[in-house]
């Protein structure tokens, strides 16, 4: 028994509502997920800040004294 036109037609249009409507859905929850992520990840970030890396002291060697070399004329 094979399907008619208008039967397929109607049958695709049918899907493609049903998709759409999953998808719009599906868009719905990744925005609001995506919204929760920031929050909680800025609300983390306050709660715990990253440690500040301190740079360890720099040692300064001592000055070596050159002698004077006096310019003679």
């Amino acid at each position: 028994m094979a399907l008619e036109n208008g039967e397929v037609l109607q049958n695709l249009t049918n899907q493609l509502q049903e998709v759409t409507q999953q998808l719009n859905t599906l868009t719905e929850t990744r925005v609001k997920l995506i919204g929760a992520i920031e929050v909680l990840s800025q609300i983390e970030e306050e709660n715990n800040p990253a440690p500040v890396a301190e740079a360890p002291p720099v040692e300064e060697a001592p000055a070596e004294e050159a002698p004077a070399e006096e310019a003679s004329e």
